[in-house]
């Protein structure tokens, strides 16, 4: 790794700077016409300015998705989807890809600032993108172009306001996409981004819908690799990710014989986890705080991390939520094989894995749970924090997209403890409830049920 961790970022922005400029360009120009045939007419009249000045609702929408997931800095949870490529400007301002930011916007929008009208407007936005990306689809020459995945990459976050089966589903259909363009797509940079999101939401869909990687896209991902620098931690995580989705389902469907030869995949994944924290730990490291007396709803036993950029949090998370995976993997594949007849030296060798992989995943929680705060916008410095704190102002869509996954897989940890479970179940519930992601109350169940369980 040679690069530091905010250059990523740099790198990524790099690739939005001139197309997102150029959009709200587009946008600006096509409103300043409108009011200065408006203002033209009216300048004699001495009229107030008529409602038409305002911002249609696609302008919104297209704003708001702009600012929240693409191009800000003014609170660490925006921007944190730059990765997404925009290649609107290579083809034309695509207008379905138009619409489709356009409903993500106004969505993201209505669910955080609760203002149904606004919701209504990005359902008509949604069922506008959702044909004409069914008319790409059938078309041999659009439906290969990078707007037409690009378009279909950003419905999938206005999915999150419906269900897991069709988030699921929706994330089904993208891969389809991506398999459909064929080996040759990887001639750009915007290809293989676009690539490495659908491949990171399948990781999260298979492991929860309990399927294996599908073997089209591992293809997919054999080819994509010679376009890549293979060795950076980003493309290395991505790969891994597929293994422990692969892991995962082996050993839920596996029988007893496949247990030794599991445990060894296992913990070949563990070791290659643990150096990719140790490359983020020198490129992207993060610095713990306490704040004593702050909001317990933010602040989870007064502690909280502080990390470079929102970019970077995302990334020590996404590699939590596989480490958690694979070390959940090891801790149940121990338990069953020690409850075998074993040799006293290999039970004791066992018996300090099983511990050393309880005390990771207790880690990998609390460290999960501290990034909240920043994540929220709540804190960007030790010494810059809001001090009146309202949960439901700070829940918004972006943080809500980035938060959801990770703390759903701290709280399906089999070693965090009830109080932990429950702190994550209120934030979950909060994404669900002020930002209007009902994926998160979906997974809110699944912690409930085992929360009862263990309790």
């Amino acid at each position: 790794m040679r690069e530091d961790c905010p250059g990523y970022r740099d790198e990524w922005d790099l690739i939005f700077r001139n197309q997102t400029g150029h959009t709200i360009k587009r946008l600006k120009e096509k409103r300043a016409n409108k009011e200065k045939t408006i203002l033209a007419k009216d300048y004699n009249s001495g009229l107030k300015p008529p409602p038409s000045l305002n911002p249609s609702h696609e302008e919104l929408g297209v704003n708001y998705f702009l600012h929240n997931f693409v191009t800000s800095c003014q609170s660490p949870s925006s921007g944190y989807l730059n990765y997404i490529p925009a290649p609107y400007t290579a083809d034309g301002h695509h207008p379905t890809l138009v619409a489709s930011m356009a409903a993500v916007g106004l969505v993201t929008l209505a669910n955080t600032t609760r203002q149904p009208v606004l919701a209504k407007h990005a359902r008509v936005k949604y069922s506008e993108a959702i044909n004409q990306v069914n008319i790409a689809l059938a078309s041999p020459a659009e439906s290969i172009k990078d707007s037409t995945l690009m378009s279909v990459i950003s419905l999938g976050l206005f999915e999150h306001v419906s269900d897991f089966a069709s988030w699921a589903r929706h994330v089904r259909g993208a891969a389809a996409l991506v398999v459909a363009r064929g080996k040759g797509q990887f001639s750009t940079r915007a290809a293989i981004l676009m690539f490495n999101q659908v491949r990171a939401d399948m990781v999260a869909a298979c492991i929860q819908g309990d399927q294996p990687f599908p073997k089209d896209m591992a293809e997919l991902q054999e080819e994509a690799s010679k376009h890549v620098d293979t060795t950076t931690v980003f493309w290395r995580l991505g790969v891994v990710a597929t293994q422990c989705t692969n892991l995962l389902w082996d050993v839920r469907n596996r029988g007893e014989s496949y247990w030794p030869g599991l445990l060894e995949q296992a913990t070949v994944l563990q070791a290659e986890l643990q150096h990719i924290f140790g490359t983020l730990s020198m490129k992207c490291p993060y610095t713990t705080f306490r704040k004593s007396g702050g909001d317990p709803a933010v602040f989870y036993k007064d502690r909280f991390d502080l990390y470079p950029n929102s970019w970077a949090i995302r990334v020590w998370n996404n590699t939590r939520i596989l480490q958690t995976t694979v070390c959940g993997c090891m801790s149940y594949l121990l338990n069953q094989i020690l409850a075998t007849d074993l040799e006293p030296a290999v039970q004791r060798h066992m018996e300090l894995q099983l511990l050393d992989t309880l005390e990771i995943l207790s880690k990998l929680g609390n460290d999960t749970i501290a990034t909240v705060p920043q994540a929220l916008g709540v804190v960007y410095s030790p010494s810059e924090m809001s001090h009146a704190i309202d949960v439901s102002c700070h829940t918004n869509g972006s943080a809500g997209y980035m938060l959801t996954w990770c703390l759903y897989a701290a709280g399906n940890s089999s070693v965090v403890d009830s109080e932990a479970r429950k702190w994550i179940i209120q934030r979950l519930q909060d994404f669900g409830h002020f930002a209007g992601i009902t994926l998160a109350l979906q997974l809110v169940e699944d912690l409930i049920r085992r929360d009862q369980l263990v309790n």
